[in-house]
């Protein structure tokens, strides 16, 4: 995993919703796969004994980008309330 800041990231959906391109760090990327849904529960630590039942994360997808030069990463995307953000990242 290279970061996991909830950068922003610039974020294009094609006519079904799905992230088909993305702007990270000034780079362009196109999405190569089938989008894959983030889980909305979030993963507790194994020390929490009584995590909160009520606690859902925001809608995300996991999709692999290339750059027209060929570098290929890997990004989890969430949908902030103001704009996407990239949650991890991937190489």
């Amino acid at each position: 995993m290279l970061r996991t800041h909830g950068e922003p990231v610039t974020v294009w959906l094609d006519g079904t919703d799905l992230p088909a391109r993305l702007v990270h760090h000034g780079t362009r990327y196109r999405v190569i796969d089938q989008p894959t849904s983030l889980p909305r529960n979030p993963e507790w630590p194994s020390g929490i004994s009584h995590p909160p039942a009520d606690v859902i994360l925001a809608p995300g997808w996991r999709v692999t980008g290339r750059t027209d030069a060929g570098t290929v990463l890997v990004f989890d995307l969430r949908h902030a309330p103001n704009g996407w953000t990239v949650e991890a990242t991937y190489a």
